[in-house]
């Protein structure tokens, strides 16, 4: 669901319980490294300190990081590379790393799922 430039993240199909996470699109001109950042859902009246994620890279490339509140990559979008070479591979084909212990996998494909809403083609 977007709220201009915030997606809220629910359980399930049902937005009648509180939102797990709430993904603010990055407008900081200072650090243009920032893609976007994810707070708790119950907190979604403002930013505050309490980002749990941030999202540095390029959606455009598949190049992305995902960084948990202590700095520590948690998830990376990647490019899909040929093993034997020769092959190309579009936008479309990528691959999403999760590192154990610092992001849930559901976590992280939500995430992928938000950043293709807010930088995918749909968007250009």
């Amino acid at each position: 669901m977007s709220l201009g430039d915030s997606w809220l993240v629910y359980k399930g199909e049902s937005t009648s319980t509180n939102p797990l996470l709430c993904v603010r699109k990055s407008m900081n001109i200072l650090n243009n490294k920032c893609l976007a950042y994810v707070i708790p859902g119950d907190n979604t009246s403002n930013r505050s300190n309490n980002v749990v994620y941030e999202i540095e890279g390029s959606y455009s490339q598949r190049s992305c990081s995902v960084y948990d509140d202590r700095r520590r990559l948690a998830a990376e979008i990647k490019k899909k590379e040929s093993v034997n070479g020769g092959v190309a591979y579009g936008n479309d084909i990528f691959r999403l790393v999760v590192q154990p212990g610092h992001i849930r996998t559901d976590f992280a494909m939500a995430l992928v799922i938000l950043l293709d809403q807010m930088f995918g083609s749909s968007r250009r």
